[in-house]
């Protein structure tokens, strides 16, 4: 939630700025976010805050020592959960396949209702929309 109080990033998918969150170690607990992302680098950043940071884990997110990945190396990390309804905050939406996927992070779920995440996937985001504002072939993920 927090970066999305910080929004807007600017979009990229070149390797050396989508990753300065983590590069430049930016603490979201001190007031520091990237200003450059795509949905796989952003959704990692928000994650290696909680997991590196708060409790010093090492990648479980895409196996690379915190240094890259993408939605295909997120997919093949952490635990699937089966339903919506087993959504919490942290967990991770996958959309689509091959080029076209796409992942969105859990932030919210209002008292039993649609788990609503925080998409980046344009310039202008990330923004909060309901998890199913996409439906091709939705995979839900844990790492935490």
């Amino acid at each position: 939630m927090l970066a999305l109080h910080h929004a807007p990033l600017h979009y990229s998918q070149e390797a050396t700025p989508r990753w300065e969150g983590i590069k430049k170690q930016l603490n979201s607990r001190i007031g520091k976010y990237p200003k450059v992302a795509d949905c796989s680098s952003f959704v990692t950043w928000c994650l290696w805050n909680a997991l590196h940071l708060q409790f010093g884990l090492g990648d479980i997110v895409n196996g690379s020592g915190w240094n890259g990945g993408y939605t295909g190396t997120m997919l093949s990390h952490g635990l699937p959960v089966q339903y919506a309804t087993n959504l919490l905050r942290g967990d991770c939406v996958h959309y689509g396949s091959g080029l076209t996927a796409h992942v969105a992070m859990v932030v919210t779920k209002p008292g039993g209702g649609v788990p609503r995440v925080a998409s980046w996937g344009s310039e202008g985001g990330p923004r909060l929309t309901d998890y199913n504002y996409r439906t091709d072939n939705i995979q839900f993920r844990r790492y935490i």
